[in-house]
């Protein structure tokens, strides 16, 4: 799988000179396949498939025959609920179901890698490595979700608000964590600046290192109460590695080269702005939250997807003599960071 992901990180960046159709098609089929492999995998190997199965298999009906009584099981989300329904009326298959739940994720995507990246075969790359193990074989409520999100951060740039809440209320039927995306509107519709950046990134470490304590108690107790995200806040979860998480510092590099870019960079994509903003927010939960590793990386992780488009970006920027290094610097990077996941079962 390593050898097969740098094989196609080549062929993407090779087929990047090609012609705009050609691109087209292989971004097409890439997403395809990967699809199939999401719907195919070894649901021994990778942690909640067996749960995604037996709910739709067990406790699934299909559309016509839901009633009152009916719930899902293994989660809560009514509107994953209904779309397996939808897709029992036609087929019983969970192999079907799994393909078909990936289907729809990567139609997003598809449309997310065409908006924001200014090379998508790289976008993808970036992806792969950073994301598709864990969304699309594990989290794929979250994976879904966040697929429409993104789709509708195109509508800050054009502070079309009515847009943008109908496809995180799209989003929270799948997956309650797209509530993270409300207060990424009016968090944009403020002028950052850099040294407003600086400043958050500051505060954010000073949080984490005065507050650690309070905070876990405040969130511990907001997530009994409400039932949300308990998992996250227990013992085992919390004795991790807080701001020795390389995720922070990796994430940190890519925002300031992305914020100190600006010149340059906001030349390339009317939606420089809303991504260097959603970016920053995504970095400031990943250190503020450090104390809960899991929970932080989960909650960040939404807006962090834009790397897909953030990283691609930056490597344009680099003089033409030199930006063969810089792409195998990344290709390198990535490589190393899809292997980890990989072998981690994509925890």
């Amino acid at each position: 799988m390593v050898l097969l992901f740098a094989s196609f990180y080549l062929l993407a960046i090779l087929v990047e000179q090609a012609t705009a159709n050609t691109k087209k098609y292989v971004l097409m089929t890439a997403c395809l396949v990967l699809v199939i492999m999401a719907g195919t995998r070894d649901a021994g190997y990778w942690p909640d498939t067996g749960v995604y199965i037996m709910s739709f298999e067990d406790y699934t009906p299909s559309l016509f025959k839901l009633n009152k009584n009916s719930e899902p099981f293994g989660y809560s989300e009514r509107g994953f609920y209904l779309l397996g329904s939808f897709f029992k009326f036609f087929s019983s298959s969970s192999v079907g179901y799994l393909t078909f739940i990936a289907a729809v994720s990567f139609v997003f995507l598809y449309k997310d890698f065409q908006r924001y990246c200014y090379y998508p075969l790289f976008g993808l790359c970036t992806y792969i490595s950073r994301f598709y193990l864990a969304r699309n074989l594990i989290q794929i409520r979250a994976g879904l979700s966040y697929a429409i999100i993104l789709w509708g951060v195109q509508y800050i740039t054009a502070r079309d608000w009515k847009r943008y809440f109908f496809w995180v209320f799209i989003a929270y039927l799948f997956h309650t964590s797209a509530l993270i995306a409300v207060p990424l509107y009016f968090l944009c519709l403020l002028k950052i600046r850099k040294k407003h950046i600086i400043a958050g990134i500051i505060i954010a470490f000073v949080i984490t290192i005065a507050f650690a304590g309070a905070i876990k108690g405040f969130i511990g107790d907001a997530s009994t109460d409400l039932n949300v995200a308990t998992t996250y806040t227990t013992e085992e979860y919390t004795r991790e590695i807080g701001l020795g998480n390389p995720m922070i510092y990796f994430q940190l590099t890519i925002l300031l080269a992305y914020t100190f870019g600006e010149k340059k960079l906001q030349k390339l994509s009317e939606d420089y702005y809303t991504i260097r903003n959603a970016y920053f927010y995504s970095t400031f939960i990943l250190i503020s939250l450090s104390m809960y590793t899991a929970l932080s990386g989960r909650t960040s992780s939404m807006f962090a997807t834009l790397e897909m488009a953030i990283i691609p970006a930056i490597i344009n920027t680099f003089n033409r003599n030199v930006r063969w290094i810089a792409y195998v610097g990344m290709g390198v990077a990535l490589t190393a960071i899809f292997f980890l996941n990989y072998a981690g079962g994509g925890k």
